[in-house]
């Protein structure tokens, strides 16, 4: 009997690479496969007996964990394979058999879900991991003292290379023991989401801000993700502020994005006017430091940003909409900045690699790579990035409300395998449901680019929120993944608001405030959020309208029965919840949570009872999200508040960006 174990466990081991390793160091082996494993399985119970029978355990500090120091440092003793190789070879099984299925985990990212972080993080019960990516030859990381790893992913200013927004990769993570073994080995598929983990833990991070007024200071935050509870922090790990009281308009919107390639999300906040630039306006770039995150900043006392854009001429206000993306496909984000004011003007300024985006001074002979300008229609109200066609590549679309007498259109521009052009290729003007002169103010607020049929092309949503006065609509158009008229002007979905009976003062409703795409059940088709800050008689709402599949989200009317599949309510009237919101996912599940925010602080006489809040809804894996109506018993996961200035939550940095391009063909390929 015991021959046939040790005939068995010889096959299962390779007793000869054991003895390799013991006495030739450390190295990288494959030991073991899922066949030898389930074979092993079934002889657990005696191999337990054999083990104990073996009276090894009094050599061992941890049977299970850790070899002999001694046959590590290959000194003669009678646990090597010299005077004992059965034992050492049977130990080495056992171990190996009760690591392979749960030796080695992955926490921030679920199998078949998008990646926000530059880093992949998890748990492991051996010294080390070996990770390899799309098959390539793979490293060794290090198991810190609480049994946890961190590993980076392609990042161009650390490794050289880097991974496109919304390509997909298959990630394999094995176990590594004290000898150099490698085994219990699992994979998962992921698609590259932008990075909004400002301190590489591998979760995204929420950048709120909190706008300012004539007499208020105003701040971007840092609220970190954690995994471990799956809520944002209760306060701000990052604090940034200009510290002028007098107008600035210092974070009235902010964005984010990985403008120097290390890896790490950086901030990005608008100052449309201030004393030091007037109403030339300027954006600010702060880059993380690292595992320490974003530092926080006051520049009124010293205080210092990576880059300052400041604009051309007065009354432009640059950095009235700011956010991040890799328009040239370097690998670097690149900051663009659009206002509505004077004629509208949008300009993107490409990343220069490791230092980031050089600091510029339009008004003193600084150049923008790419300016377009608009033709006194408000181009520039609401800007977005993505792969329209899937040809790899970043198109960029720009909202222009006023046009044609507040009808409102959108303007197209097909990237040419990474070089934007300097005219839009294609022009979207609403349909009849909003004429020239009707008011509808499309694209005033909001457009979003996100794939929501799974055809693994950016569709294109777009609110207009003056819809049937100020009742509010949302277009819905799929790409056809063309390069020159990649949308028609007939609308996919129509989504329109509630009645305008039920909203504040019976005339304004404002559905389609703020608008923001992710996927809430994990299916691989991007879902919709639409804010709505004046419904329900004025204490505001948020609606999710979740996609069908390949049809993509159907028609819903709000006020003939119509819903979204889950609701959001404000806790009083008047503190505009919803006007802004968004779906990201705070925890690593794989599913889109739900921040909704209610800047406007409650009047109780000439003081100010509140300060904003941003509410968050947790999605859960197994019930999904429920109506939550805060006035009617209704509770949000965690709610987070600041204690310093006026309208905590004003902006909300969401990089208007598609996130679910080409999940699906992953799925299902």
């Amino acid at each position: 009997m015991l021959l046939f174990f040790y005939k068995t466990l010889f096959f299962l081991s390779s007793a000869s690479e054991i003895e390799a390793s013991c006495f030739l160091g450390k190295r990288e082996v494959k030991r073991y496969n899922l066949l030898r494993f389930r074979i092993f399985s079934s002889l657990l119970p005696f191999l337990v007996s054999i083990l104990i029978g073996s009276s090894l355990v009094h050599c061992w500090s941890n049977p299970f964990y850790k070899p002999p120091v001694e046959c590590v440092s290959n000194i003669n003793n009678s646990l090597c394979p010299k005077k004992n190789s059965f034992g050492l070879i049977l130990t080495g099984v056992l171990a190996g058999f009760l690591y392979a299925e749960n030796a080695v985990t992955v926490s921030n990212v679920a199998n078949y879900s998008i990646l926000q972080s530059g880093f992949l993080t998890g748990k492991a019960q051996t010294p080390a991991v070996y990770v390899s990516l799309d098959g390539q030859p793979g490293s060794i990381v290090p198991v810190d003292s609480l049994s946890s790893w961190r590993y980076q992913l392609p990042a161009p200013s650390v490794t050289g290379t880097f991974w496109k927004l919304g390509t997909r990769h298959k990630i394999s993570i094995s176990a590594v023991d004290s000898f150099g073994n490698i085994f219990g080995s699992k994979s998962i598929n992921v698609i590259k989401g932008p990075n909004r983990d400002t301190n590489g833990d591998g979760f995204a991070d929420a950048l709120l801000s909190v706008s300012p007024s004539n007499a208020v200071v105003g701040y971007g935050l840092v609220f970190l993700g954690h995994g471990d509870t799956g809520n944002p922090s209760p306060t701000p790990d990052s604090i940034l502020t200009d510290g002028q009281a007098g107008g600035t308009y210092f974070g009235d919107r902010i964005g984010s994005g990985d403008f120097n390639g290390d890896g790490y999300a950086d901030m990005v906040i608008g100052a449309q006017a201030s004393p030091a630039f007037g109403t030339i306006g300027a954006a600010f770039i702060f880059h993380s430091s690292g595992p320490n995150g974003i530092q926080s900043q006051n520049l009124l006392s010293g205080g210092s940003y990576n880059t300052l854009i400041q604009g051309q001429n007065s009354g432009e206000r640059l950095g009235s909409v700011v956010l991040g993306g890799d328009v040239n496909n370097d690998g670097y984000d690149d900051a663009i900045l659009t206002s509505p004011w004077l004629n509208g003007v949008s300009y993107i300024f490409y990343s220069q690699g490791s230092s980031g985006v050089p600091s510029k001074n339009l008004g003193a002979g600084g150049l923008a790579d790419i300016k377009y300008l608009g033709a006194a229609d408000n181009f520039g109200s609401s800007s977005s990035v993505g792969d329209i066609n899937a040809d790899g590549y970043m198109d960029l679309v720009v909202g222009a409300p006023t046009f044609n007498t507040n009808q409102g259109r959108v303007y197209i521009f097909i990237s040419n395998a990474g070089v934007l052009p300097l005219t839009p290729q294609y022009l979207i003007s609403p349909n009849a449901q909003c004429p020239p002169g009707g008011g509808c103010n499309y694209a005033s607020s909001m457009v979003q680019l996100a794939d929501f049929n799974g055809d693994s092309c950016a569709d294109l949503a777009v609110t207009a929120q003056g819809y049937n006065t100020n009742r509010g609509l949302v277009f819905v158009y799929h790409s056809n993944c063309g390069g020159t008229n990649p949308f028609s002007n007939t609308p996919n979905t129509t989504l329109f608001g509630p009645s305008l009976s039920t909203c504040n003062g019976g005339t304004n409703c404002s559905f389609g405030a703020s608008m923001s795409a992710g996927d809430i059940n994990g299916d691989g088709f991007a879902d919709l959020l639409v804010g709505a800050n004046q419904t329900a008689n004025n204490f505001g709402n948020a609606y999710i309208f979740q996609s069908a599949g390949s049809i993509g989200i159907q028609n819903v009317d709000l006020s003939s029965g119509g819903s979204g599949v889950a609701v959001f309510g404000g806790e009083s009237a008047g503190l505009n919840f919803g006007i802004f919101t968004v779906l990201q996912d705070m925890n690593g599940d794989g599913l889109s949570d739900v921040l909704v925010s209610a800047p406007d602080p409650i009047a109780t006489g000439a003081s100010q009872v509140g300060k904003g809040k941003v509410h968050f809804f947790k999605t859960d894996p197994s019930t999904g999200l429920g109506n939550q109506n805060l006035n009617a018993g209704g509770k949000a996961t965690a709610t987070l508040t600041f204690s310093n200035g006026l309208s905590f939550g004003n902006s909300v940095a969401f990089d208007q960006i598609d996130l679910l391009e080409s999940k699906i063909s992953f799925l299902f390929r």
